[in-house]
C-alpha cells in the first residue's frame, strides 16, 4: 500500500466517523429542541469530503484542513471533544496533501 492509499485511507475513515458523530449530535439537540448549526455545517462537510475522498480529489485535502481549523476553534466555546477531533482531521488532512 502506497503512501497516498494509507493516507487517503485515514482520512476517508476519518470524515466518514466524524461526520456519522456529529448526525448524532445533531439528533440529540434537535430532540431538545435546537438545532446546533456547527454540527450542521460540520456534517455536510465532512459528507462532502468523504466523497471526494473516495474518488482520489485533491480538494478533500483542502475541505479536510478547513473543517478541522474551524473544529479546533470550536475550543473557545469549551467544546473539547471537537477540538481534539479537528486536530486529527487537520493531520491526516495535511498527510494526504503532502503524499497526492
Amino acid at each position: 500500500m502506497s503512501e497516498f492509499e494509507r493516507a487517503q485511507k485515514n482520512l476517508k475513515n476519518d470524515l466518514l466517523f466524524l461526520s456519522i458523530l456529529e448526525l448524532i449530535i445533531l439528533g440529540f439537540s434537535f430532540f431538545k429542541g435546537y438545532i446546533n448549526v456547527f454540527s450542521l455545517g460540520f456534517a455536510i462537510f465532512l459528507f462532502l469530503g468523504f466523497f471526494l475522498a473516495k474518488n482520489g480529489s485533491k480538494v478533500v485535502g483542502t475541505i479536510g484542513i478547513i473543517v478541522g481549523i474551524l473544529m479546533v476553534l470550536t475550543i473557545l466555546k469549551g467544546d473539547i471533544i471537537d477540538f481534539l477531533l479537528g486536530l486529527f482531521i487537520v493531520l491526516h488532512s495535511s498527510k494526504y496533501l503532502k503524499s497526492f
